[in-house]
């Protein structure tokens, strides 16, 4: 007879199915397998072909993409698909450097050269410059202006490997916090040589002949990166003694984020050859240090390298584009990427590239324009890929809880809770990113669930969107909630007796107009469809427009204009560059249009006519649920009504709410810098 059970993996199980084994055996027909020596056999039987097992299955998880653990394996098969896990990435920031150069023989230099390599100093960190900048000197006052100079931490290291046909080579880059970004790859043909090809990293073997001087990269043993070169068919092959430098950053990552103070420390030259004093730089931060990261985990890696692979290096469905932007954009934290057609109304022959950033800020024009180039090479030829900023909507809830004075009276810590509490739901749901929702039954459970004094929970739901007007442009401007809003009932307030009074369900921020200048006006709906601006005059209302704009409560969009908006919240005209007419109505002119403050943004409140479920509007936008106004209670407390009229308070949403903390999780799916 043969043991049986020949699958079972459990200790117990073999050890009792060698015992079921044994007893079929003459031999051992009278024997006591528990109480004898032979059971210390048995254990030892049972131990070698659990470990045997054990590791058999181990062996074959680890070929296999989705069970595999260790990171090694995992970059391995990924190489079968030519996936190139993402490095450490380095922190950059964005400086802005003025240098007072000195006359010789009565004239100052035509230029200054910044040289490549450190930079400044900051946050204990060292942040460099990859290569020499060259800027114009002001002929008159002898000023040279280094203008969005972007620096990167780390320490710039040169590595060099001599070629050998008698020795089987790997080309590594020795370092495991090498930023593979910033490698330069230069190939001379010997030591004494002064010059030296460039070679360029390439990800397939398209167009490639036996000439071109590429590089192809992959990750090695303990995440340090391997180059390979061509085979004189598919690039160019390297010959014996020549010399292969290799430069790239060592950087710490995401520790040299948030730096905002910098210390000049390098090096500069003039035309004549005269290194300026570093007392005459000054030096001022325009955008804090950010994008700096880790290596790409391993949950990365499964997820994103079928998906990359699947592709093919062509850009056909949405889900192409966006892992293809993922992988050409670094400091994408999540992408999304939809058809034109899929828009109301339809717009063909486009493809729309929504990022949301690492850093949260919103990308520059130029970097919309490179992503977008660097999309066509993937793209059919009548698709047009066009790279646009995430649609915002924000969830305000004003949260008010009941508790039983019978469990605890500590509030604070029941805050505390509720706090937490929320967090974990923002990371459970992820939201705060593209394809979520917010539905209120889950936010309302998780609150009741943080502490057990909790009794019952009300939320007041208002949304919030901003508008960003052109300055001193008279234009409308439209935006769309997604779903619609709530309507109102008529009513008999104040001297009104007609019973058509109807409670507003939008309010704006501050703002000022080109023909009130000096005076903060706002916008609200009148219930029936039209917007209307104001200003406050004690406690009085001043209408200056009724027919300013119109809404439709079924669609939720909203269109204010035409209006000619010249300041919005805390960013307004100078006093001293208006011309009033009158003080109190704030009538007037702007004095001069140039000095008029830029980048405003108006925010706009108003409430859902369903709480309980808010969608996004279109697939770009993102959802973001703001930290929520928590009031505590005794139970007995009369709780608000859910429908917070006659609460909404944009102005102190003049600066960009804080949001609730979301944990980041591997695999999910303003301020307008000037460098990023």
């Amino acid at each position: 007879m043969q043991p049986n059970n020949l699958t079972a993996l459990d200790f117990e199980d073999i050890k009792s199915s060698i015992k079921t084994y044994l007893r079929t055996r003459n031999e051992f027909s009278d024997y006591d397998f528990e109480g004898s020596g032979l059971s210390y056999l048995i254990d030892t039987l049972a131990y070698n072909t659990y470990y045997s097992a054990f590791n058999a299955n181990m062996s074959m998880n680890e070929a296999f993409l989705p069970s595999a653990t260790l990171r090694d394996n995992i970059v391995n098969i990924a190489k079968l698909l030519n996936y190139v896990p993402r490095s450490i990435t380095c922190s950059k920031a964005c400086l802005h450097l003025e240098v007072q150069t000195s006359q010789t023989n009565g004239a100052y230099p035509s230029s200054l050269t910044l040289s490549k390599g450190p930079v400044a100093s900051g946050g204990n960190f060292i942040w460099n410059v990859l290569s020499d900048t060259t800027v114009e000197v002001n002929t008159t006052t002898g000023v040279a202006i280094f203008d969005n100079l972007m620096i990167r931490e780390g320490s710039i290291v040169d590595f060099s490997y001599t070629v050998s046909s008698f020795e089987s080579q790997n080309y590594i880059v020795p370092a495991e916090d090498a930023d593979i970004d910033t490698l330069t790859v230069t190939v001379k043909p010997n030591e004494a040589s002064t010059t030296s090809d460039l070679y360029n990293l390439v990800d397939t073997v398209t167009n490639l002949t036996a000439t071109t001087r590429v590089y192809f990269i992959a990750e090695g043993e303990d995440q340090r990166y391997e180059i390979r070169f061509g085979d004189d068919s598919v690039g160019r092959k390297l010959k014996d003694g020549e010399i292969i430098n290799l430069e790239y950053l060592v950087t710490s990552g995401s520790e040299a984020n948030e730096v905002q103070k910098f210390t000049f420390i390098g090096d500069l030259q003039d035309s004549l050859g005269i290194k300026p004093p570093n007392g005459d730089v000054t030096l001022s931060t325009k955008e804090k240090s950010q994008q700096g990261s880790a290596s790409e985990t391993v949950e990365s890696i499964k997820y994103m390298a079928p998906r990359y692979y699947s592709s093919q290096y062509r850009a056909v469905t949405a889900q192409d584009y966006a892992v293809i932007t993922k992988k050409i954009y670094s400091n994408a934290d999540s992408v999304i990427a939809y058809g034109g057609d899929s828009l109301n109304p339809p717009i063909y022959g486009k493809v729309y590239i929504a990022i949301k950033t690492k850093t949260g800020s919103s990308l520059n024009d130029a970097t919309k324009k490179t992503i977008a180039s660097d999309l066509r090479s993937y793209a059919m030829a009548s698709i047009d890929p066009v790279v646009i900023d995430p649609d915002q909507l924000y969830v305000y809830p004003k949260v008010f809880a009941l508790y039983d004075t019978g469990v605890t009276n500590n509030t604070s810590e029941i805050k505390t809770n509720i706090q937490n509490s929320v967090n974990d739901w923002a990371t459970q749901t992820q939201i705060n990113n593209f394809n979520s929702t917010f539905r209120n039954q889950q936010f309302q459970k998780a609150i009741t669930l943080s502490n057990k004094a909790i009794s019952d929970v009300s939320v007041q739901t208002s949304l919030l969107k901003y508008i960003k007007p052109q300055t001193n442009q008279t234009n409308t401007y439209c935006i769309s909630t997604g779903s619609s809003l709530y309507d109102s009932a008529p009513s008999n307030v104040d001297s009104d007796t007609t019973g058509c009074k109807k409670e507003p369900v939008i309010l704006s921020g501050n703002f000022r107009t080109a023909d009130r200048p000096g005076v903060d006006q706002q916008f609200e709906d009148d219930g029936f469809g039209k917007l209307r601006t104001f200003y406050n005059t004690g406690n009085k209302k001043v209408y200056t427009n009724t027919s300013a704009g119109s809404i439709n409560y079924e669609t939720g969009d909203i269109c204010i204009g035409p209006i000619n908006i010249v300041g919005a919240g805390d960013n307004v005209p100078a006093t001293t560059n208006l011309n009033l007419s009158d003080a109190v109505t704030g009538t007037g002119s702007v004095i001069d249009t140039s000095l008029l403050p830029t980048d405003l943004q108006l925010p706009t409140l108003f409430i859902p006519s369903n709480s309980s479920t808010i969608p996004a509007s279109t697939p770009g936008t993102i959802i973001n649920v703001i930290n929520p106004e928590v009031t505590v209670a005794p139970v007995g407390t009369t709780p608000p009504p859910t429908v917070p009229l006659n609460s909404l308070t944009p102005k102190v949403f003049n600066q960009a709410p804080t949001l609730v903390e979301v944990a980041s999780i591997n695999n999910t799916g303003s301020l307008t810098s000037s460098c990023f």
